[in-house]
């Protein structure tokens, strides 16, 4: 699962930098040149859905969704447990949704063969994002929930699983150490 969470929050970095220096290059065309660039809107705006579709995923895995977490959280025995699973269930129709719909989407748009209007670029590769999305979305569902009806999930808990979750990892190879 580790390639898959960097697979994840590569796709989000690296979506956000193109929209970012994509944006600022046409800001800076247009200031100085008084001429726009063309494809700018159209790989922003689908980067855009991308970035916004693996970002839901990484919200997922981080527990970061607004959620009713006062209600699980006060919760006792039983009661929890169904808000957990039924919360999971809900969030897994959902998923499964954007992953059939989307599938279904990027299969016509592949098999029509669209492009996008300025770059040609085949459409499908940014609809990817939206079944992939859903795939990866049940997959971390399904994780959280483990995790919530196994572990402390309060919120000093989650707290304190985020940052050790972000803290960078160095061993004693990177600092010249030795095993």
């Amino acid at each position: 699962m580790r390639i898959v969470r960097w697979f994840e929050d590569w796709v989000v970095v690296l979506s956000f930098v193109v929209i970012v220096v994509v944006t600022f290059v046409n800001v800076l065309a247009r200031y100085l040149f008084q001429a726009s660039l063309a494809f700018s809107e159209e790989i922003t705006i689908n980067l855009l859905v991308v970035m916004t579709m693996m970002g839901a995923v990484v919200g997922i895995r981080l527990g970061a969704h607004l959620g009713f977490t006062y209600l699980v959280e006060n919760a006792q025995g039983g009661t929890r447990r169904v808000l957990i699973v039924v919360g999971a269930a809900l969030m897994i129709v959902f998923l499964a949704v954007l992953l059939i719909w989307g599938g279904e989407m990027l299969v016509h748009q592949a098999a029509r063969g669209r492009a996008t209007p300025s770059l040609g670029i085949p459409q499908w590769l940014f609809t990817l994002s939206i079944p992939l999305a859903g795939l990866l979305g049940i997959v971390r569902t399904v994780q959280s929930a483990r995790t919530a009806l196994t572990e402390d999930t309060s919120a000093e808990a989650v707290t304190e699983r985020l940052a050790r979750e972000a803290a960078p990892v160095v061993d004693d190879l990177e600092i010249g150490g030795r095993r």
